[in-house]
């Protein structure tokens, strides 16, 4: 029987570092910090465990896996408030494809595509409305809790376009964006539904300064026929 020690301690160092290297950008508060934080050191960790375990990561995001009962896509509604925003985000999400399984967990991804419209307090300083367009590949540990519902963690990081370099109070610097996520969630074991607490941070990764990150908190919903 294979040992996942080895697994487990290159996770863990992935983990240290990314907390390492996320730490000094900049998101509104402690808390934001710490969950942004999570989403990315997170996604990173959960890249390296699949790639180090020879997962067919390529293979899932190009075709994506057809077995199984129902449809190849389903709707993913999420979205969340902020200090002075909130948004509000309308999605495709893949059926998930199985990538790894480490420390009684199952690892899998499932791509979303999506298009979200941002809303500000109407004393803000820049623009009021704006839209992004994102493509995240969503990670997930699972784990079964009962005989037809599972808990998972959730990480994700993806491109993202957004219409208004400045909203609100911000100032973005940047049209392109990236979008950091962190959920935990229950959905049924077959895939076809999902609910969950789901943070999302928006920032450039400081290619422009300013960059004054956008920390969403709030619920995603997951449906596939």
């Amino acid at each position: 029987m294979t040992s996942n020690k080895p697994l487990a301690a290159s996770a863990a160092a992935v983990l240290l570092a990314a907390f390492a290297f996320a730490a000094p950008a900049r998101a509104e508060t402690g808390a934001g910090t710490a969950l942004k934080n999570t989403a990315i050191a997170g996604s990173v960790a959960t890249w390296a465990v699949a790639l180090f375990n020879g997962a067919p990561v390529g293979d899932c995001l190009v075709r994506g896996n057809s077995n199984g009962a129902g449809s190849d896509w389903g709707l993913r509604l999420q979205g969340g408030t902020d200090a002075e925003l909130k948004y509000g985000m309308v999605a495709a999400e893949r059926r998930d494809c199985h990538l790894t399984d480490a420390l009684g967990w199952s690892l899998d991804v499932s791509p979303i595509v999506g298009a979200s419209y941002w809303n500000a307090d109407s004393g803000s300083a820049y623009a009021h409305h704006a839209w992004d367009l994102a493509y995240v590949p969503m990670m997930h540990w699972r784990h079964p809790v009962a005989s037809q519902t599972n808990f998972d963690v959730e990480f994700g990081i993806g491109p993202a376009y957004l219409s208004e370099a400045s909203i609100g109070d911000r100032q973005k610097s940047t049209n392109f964006q990236f979008s950091d996520h962190f959920g935990l969630g229950f959905g049924s074991s077959d895939g076809k539904w999902r609910v969950g607490f789901e943070f999302r941070h928006i920032s450039n990764l400081s290619i422009q300064t300013p960059n004054a990150a956008v920390d969403y908190k709030g619920i995603a919903i997951s449906y596939r026929p």
